[in-house]
């Protein structure tokens, strides 16, 4: 570690600042880690319902370029009527379309985590030890509740590789398309910030560093998942607030071209991004990888 001086006393450089600052969050992590009642290493999917499911994948299927599997008899979740589905791959996971029914609204139906060394009778019996119970449901995975009804499905990773719907072939693209690299972000509206941060810190253990997030955020693999608590001006719809996309040989000039060939309008968002909304008006960010 470098050292100046200066004023009398030893300074410490920026470098080895940072590097110390590095190892002290290195170490609060291990430790946060091996307290969690998870390791997620995987944001499998984000499963969004639709109030038109043909319409809403046709809009994503134009925007990104990639793979596309189409079911007829999708279940979101077991216990979900069979409806028309689309999954469209981004990187190791996929954002999967299915159809909203009464009393359900279009949003957020449920995101998948890919855990390490997944047993579900094992992490079953540690949600259930925590105070966190599993919901009862007849599935090979796991089913819970976050505190503002969020839906999370824990499994093996790899969700990909074990689908078994059927490729589907998209229209040709028409002008240039966003080529996917994975879903780096899932951002969750909440009603109450606190409640739901100490849910999740239950879950995860660590909490990344403030400084890049509005709220709470929590490393799931190389995805995030984020709390937002709106100001008080704003309507609380807790629930999905956006999903970031990070998309191959990013910038904003090129995103900002190709949205506007397609008639596609975009809204404030953080620097260096770019956010849309789909048919149904759920958020998206277009962000480099």
């Amino acid at each position: 570690m470098e050292f100046g001086h200066g004023s009398g006393r030893d300074i410490i450089s920026r470098r080895g600042a940072l590097a110390l600052f590095g190892a002290i969050a290195a170490m609060r992590h291990a430790r946060a880690a091996e307290q969690a009642i998870m390791q997620p290493v995987a944001l499998d999917h984000v499963n969004i319902r639709v109030s038109n499911v043909a319409r809403t994948a046709q809009f994503h299927m134009a925007l990104f370029d990639t793979l596309v599997l189409r079911s007829q008899t999708l279940r979101a979740q077991p216990n979900s009527p069979p409806s028309e589905g689309f999954f469209l791959k981004f990187g190791e996971g996929y954002l999967a379309i299915s159809q909203a029914f009464a009393p359900d609204l279009p949003g957020l139906d449920h995101y998948s985590l890919g855990l390490r060394d997944y047993d579900k009778a094992k992490i079953s019996a540690r949600l259930q030890d925590n105070g966190t119970p599993a919901q009862a449901r007849s599935s090979a995975d796991v089913w819970l509740s976050d505190p503002d009804g969020n839906v999370m499905q824990l499994r093996q990773p790899g969700g990909w590789a074990r689908q078994t719907a059927t490729p589907y072939q998209p229209p040709a693209q028409l002008g240039p398309a966003f080529s996917p690299v994975r879903i780096s972000r899932l951002t969750l509206r909440t009603a109450d910030l606190d409640r739901a941060g100490n849910f999740y810190r239950r879950l995860f253990g660590e909490i990344t560093s403030p400084a890049a997030y509005r709220s709470p955020a929590f490393p799931i693999g190389d995805a995030v998942l984020e709390l937002f608590s709106p100001p008080e001006a704003v309507p609380l719809d807790a629930g999905l607030d956006h999903i970031r996309i990070a998309v191959k040989d990013y910038t904003i000039d090129n995103a900002a071209r190709i949205l506007r060939e397609r008639g596609i309008e975009t809204s404030a968002a953080p620097a260096g991004v770019v956010r849309i909304a789909d048919p149904e008006g759920l958020r998206i960010e277009l962000a480099a990888a």
